[in-house]
């Protein structure tokens, strides 16, 4: 039985994602969870708006970062983050980040990290998880898709907390 993960959970903000069980493997291509002790290979992963705090990140018991490595070279990662819940499940799954070097798309890479993750999260215990795109991503909207998902209306309300 695949992961479940259902909107209604989170109110309407997230959309659902199923997982192909099948899909663990990828020719050439080796998948790891990252630990602390890896911080080079977030800093490798970082593409925009500076390095972040990798030694925090990694340090995060309830953060998930999955690499997919072709040879020594990081290619690929999912990145979520374990939510407790005050009521219904102990926690759920935020997929924050899905990214795959431009080199190794169309490959299966995107769909077997989030098979992975449904290994891990199941491992944790976790039964329900869900992920946000924007409605004109149609790269991520389509491997949601193609991973089962059906598609949740959401509203988003940003906010800074930056000092003017």
């Amino acid at each position: 039985m695949p992961l479940v993960l259902d909107t209604r959970a989170f109110a309407g903000h997230a959309i659902l994602l199923g997982v192909d069980e099948e899909k663990t493997e990828v020719a050439g291509v080796a998948f790891r969870l990252l630990a602390p002790g890896d911080e080079r290979v977030v800093r490798e992963l970082a593409t925009y708006g500076g390095a972040g705090d990798p030694e925090a990140l990694l340090a995060d018991p309830r953060t998930l970062m999955l690499v997919a490595f072709d040879g020594e070279l990081p290619v690929g990662f999912v990145l979520a983050h374990e939510l407790p819940r005050r009521h219904g499940e102990r926690a759920n799954l935020f997929v924050y980040e899905v990214e795959v070097a431009e080199s190794h798309q169309r490959r299966g890479i995107a769909s077997t990290l989030l098979a992975r993750l449904v290994e891990l999260a199941r491992e944790r215990g976790i039964r329900a998880g869900f992920v946000l795109t924007e409605p004109d991503n149609d790269p991520a909207n389509a491997l949601y898709r193609s991973a089962g998902g059906a598609r949740s209306t959401v509203v988003e309300w940003d906010f800074s907390y930056a000092a003017d």
